[in-house]
């Protein structure tokens, strides 16, 4: 039966693909609300008054205890059981389910379990329970019907309404649906990812689809644009932003869900395929806040190994060794930096991972020696989760035997689909056994290879197969480790591959080099293991355009390293939407250009002499700036703080910024833009914080602009405008050599960018750049700067008190002071310095000044 409902529902698809015009057969069957049951049934449904739930306190007497229990009910005699916990930080968690607990409680997301915190009832009723907890947060459970509001130092932040509460409880369907509302914001944002912009749009008219998280690939084709259609990625986060307060929800499902945004009443309504109801609620009450309060729950990354903040060139494919040589040799010949060249598909032997294709890689160990010995380079190849059934293939022998593949609806027998390798077998990555044994595939005696070998890039990992029937993956009757069918576990599948891969790569190097991992997929909790792309873009001006709110969203959701292909995946970019994605790309966590198969060669050496010396310039300009960059990676993994910000996630109190996603800082002090049209002669800028003052690094000027103003700036093909902040200190390095590793000890060159007050302050981190000594043994260099020109003194001051920096030092050999010598242009003057004691290190410099 199973099998003839495929077939029908094949030939509907493939009618589909004849009935519509211009179709491309690698489109997924155009599934959308209408097609898709939970949506399209439950999207309209309202409970009526016998459906509604009432709640009845069951633990009344729970005065020292961290968690309300209330039994649902409704008067067709259906029962749900509700659970409210306080955690500390000012957050929430509502768990519903039926009684029994049989749903699926998802796992790994989290990084740990939260620490609970006192909740005391302070009020009942007969139609309200009032609990509160010592830091402020108060609840206020309203039982007939039920809904939860939730107050932050006595204002509201949000409602948990339970008149959208359906549950459905048979074989065919577990799915349900709960609405939440933010009554004091006036914007929601979230729900990465998607290409859109920051602001989720208004769904809730049903003139366009609900948001939809599904892990998806969308084959040979690029993805929609301006759409609320899935992506590769699921993380189930809205903020409710506010001027005066915000907040927001995080549910911990890791089924498909749909959600509708209505943007008259700021609330969104979800629609969920399976698993529990596991909502966290953060209260905030400011966006860095309820920010902290999602990442702390889900985690933080460790810091990214230096040279992977550089430039990294990839294309489908650099095929033997003789190309990886050349490319990388003409990247020092025409003065280019690199610091990775990535392999494709093609580097293994009849795409079976973990091999090498001897023809083409007869000495992989000889090649690495040689990448490592061009200025400390790497190579970074794909790895996918699909296996090729070839009994032949030691690595499926194995998975095959542990009984470590996905499997059929009967639970016995792998399931087999297509991929690369043609017919293909899934790692079960939810089973441990399987992450151990796929962990141990990166070691150096089973996978040839040496530490020049950077990292591993998990694609296809949605996990996708070449089947339209079930939109290029899965079906959801699938079973998993433990009996779990796939349904209830989709969107944490490529995370599970990462979390492996990141096992392998840390019991590769013993633990003492910081793993590397690029992953398609993600789920809420993948920073911990995995940076992220963009995916298959194309090369024109609006995928550059739309690429800078998806790198803004994900680091609002705790994903900071990311960044989109450059200048665009499939398709040919013109040579001056080239420059200008790279113009772009060297101010996004990730920067690496990327090209499909076919198009043509564009690494930055194959263009005119002209066009060379724009790219070298820009990438430079990177390169120049990583000291800043690194800094500001060390903070996040402190705070969870995102490394790119919208306006508005800096300066709240300024409404102008509010919507405005085609800019955005880097940090606190850098400002930045991108230009998202042909022959384009200006840019129209806003400049936020209406106390602050910008001044422009590159260009042919260094003007000075107010906070608070519009700008048109002139530019041309050159350059992209950006500034930094008056009143900063801007760590640089001061030349630019093959790689990181080149350069990385070399002295540092300060910007100074005065105020008002002739002052200005920074903060500057430094450590070995690779290992975890930084977490384990506290060995790094964390320093406060502060200049000011009255006096010509800098000084230098710990942020920590616990760390042990032992012989670390910093150098400094040069100070660029910029100064305004009237309203708008600023004055550069340099200071070189007698490097005598002018150290940052343990004896010279720390809580102390120096003259310039």
């Amino acid at each position: 039966m199973m099998e003839l409902l495929r077939l029908l529902v094949l030939g509907m698809a493939l009618w589909a693909t004849t009935a519509v015009a211009d179709t491309n057969l690698d489109i997924p069957f155009p599934y959308n609300c209408s097609t898709k049951t939970t949506c399209s049934s439950l999207r309209l449904k309202l409970p009526n008054e016998n459906e509604e739930f009432n709640a009845q306190l069951v633990n009344s007497s729970a005065n020292n205890n961290s968690t309300l229990l209330f039994d649902l009910t409704n008067k067709r005699g259906n029962k749900l059981a509700l659970s409210i916990s306080a955690i500390e930080g000012k957050r929430f968690r509502v768990i519903v389910e039926e009684h029994d607990e049989h749903r699926y409680k998802l796992e790994h997301s989290l990084e740990k379990e939260p620490n609970l915190v006192k909740l005391t009832i302070v009020e009942t009723s007969n139609i309200s329970v009032t609990a509160q907890t010592e830091s402020g947060s108060k609840i206020i459970v309203k039982t007939t019907p039920l809904s939860i509001e939730f107050y932050q130092d006595n204002a509201l932040t949000s409602i948990f309404e339970g008149n959208r509460i359906i549950f459905e409880d048979t074989e065919e369907s577990e799915a349900f649906t709960f609405s939440v509302q933010f009554p004091n914001a006036n914007r929601l944002m979230g729900l990465h990812e998607h290409a859109d912009n920051l602001k989720l749009r208004h769904t809730a008219d049903f003139s366009i689809d609900p948001y939809r998280l599904r892990n998806t690939d969308y084959g040979t084709t690029e993805y929609s644009l301006n759409t609320t259609k899935s992506m590769y990625g699921s993380i189930p986060v809205i903020y409710g932003f506010g001027n005066k307060t915000s907040s927001g929800i995080f549910h911990h499902n890791a089924a498909e869900q749909w959600i509708d945004i209505n943007n008259n009443r700021h609330s969104a309504y979800f629609m969920v395929d399976g698993g529990r109801l596991d909502l966290f609620v953060l209260l905030g009450p400011s966006l860095p806040e309820t920010v902290r309060q999602y990442v702390d729950l889900t985690g933080k990354p460790h810091l990214p190994q230096l040279w992977a903040l550089g430039y990294h060139q990839c294309r489908w494919a650099y095929n033997t060794t003789g190309d990886v040589m050349d490319t990388i040799g003409n990247f020092d010949t025409y003065d280019f930096p690199l610091d990775v060249l990535w392999l494709d598909i093609e580097y293994t032997s009849e795409r079976k991972w973990f091999t090498w294709n001897a023809s083409s890689f007869p000495d992989p160990v000889k090649l690495l020696n040689w990448v490592d010995a061009q200025g400390h380079r790497k190579l970074v190849p794909i790895s996918d989760p699909h296996i090729k059934i070839d009994p032949a293939y030691k690595v499926y022998n194995d998975l095959l035997n542990g009984g470590w593949f996905v499997n059929n609806s009967d639970g016995l027998s792998p399931f087999v689909g297509e991929c690369w390798p043609g017919n293909s077998s899934w790692v079960d990555y939810l089973n441990p056994e399987a992450r151990d044994y796929y962990a141990q595939l990166h070691l150096y005696e089973n996978f040839p290879s040496t530490s020049a070998l950077g990292g591993y890039w998990n694609d296809m990992n949605e996990p996708t197969l070449f089947d339209n029937l079930y939109e290029r993956t899965f079906p959801f009757d699938l079973v998993h480790h433990g009996g779990v069918k796939h349904r209830d576990v989709h969107n944490i599948y490529g995370m599970l591959q990462t979390m492996s891969t990141h096992k392998g790569l840390m019991t590769r190097d013993n633990g003492t080099l910081r793993p590397f991992i690029l992953s398609r997929a993600y789920f809420a909790g993948s920073q911990r293991y995995a940076n992220k792309w963009s995916g298959d873009n194309w090369g024109d001006f609006e995928d550059l355009r739309y690429s800078v709110p998806m790198a803004l969203t994900s680091n609002l959701v705790g994903l900071p390293f990311y960044g989109a292909d450059i200048p665009g995946f499939f398709g040919t970019a013109t040579e001056e939407l080239l420059v200008r994605w790279y113009q772009i790309g060297i101010w996004l966590p990730f920067f690496r250009a990327h090209a499909a198969q076919g198009s043509p060669r564009r690494e930055p050496f194959r263009f005119g002499n002209k066009t060379q010396a724009i790219l070298r310039k820009n990438m430079q300009l990177r390169y120049k700036h990583l000291p800043y960059w690194y800094t500001l990676f060390y903070e996040n993994t402190v705070t969870g703080d995102p490394i790119l910000r919208p306006l508005l996630y800096q300066y709240p109190e300024d409404p102008v910024g509010y919507d405005l996603d085609d800019e955005f800082l880097i940090g606190t002090d850098i400002l930045t833009t991108s230009v998202y049209e042909s022959n384009a002669t200006s840019v129209r800028i806003y400049f936020p914080g209406q106390s602050d003052k910008w001044v422009l690094i590159n260009g042919n000027s260094t003007h000075l602009y107010n906070g608070g103003t519009w700008a048109n700036i002139p530019i041309d093909i050159t350059f992209t405008p950006a500034f930094y902040r008056a009143g900063s200190i801007i760590p640089r390095k001061p030349r630019v050599l093959r790689s990181t590793a080149d350069i990385k000890n070399d002295p540092l060159e300060l910007h100074i960018v005065l105020d008002d007050h002739q002052k200005a302050k920074g903060r500057l981190y430094s450590d070995d750049f690779e290992s975890f000594k930084y977490q384990n043994e506290k060995e790094y260099l964390y320093y406060s700067l502060a200049y000011d020109d009255a006096t010509s003194t800098l000084t230098s001051s710990p942020i920590d008190t616990d760390n042990s920096p032992g012989n670390l030092t910093v150098q400094i050999d040069r100070v660029v002071i910029y100064t305004s010598d009237n309203a708008d242009q600023m004055t550069v003057r340099k200071v070189e310095i007698d490097n005598t004691g002018k150290k940052l290190n343990t004896i010279n410099f720390i809580n102390s000044s120096i003259k310039l």
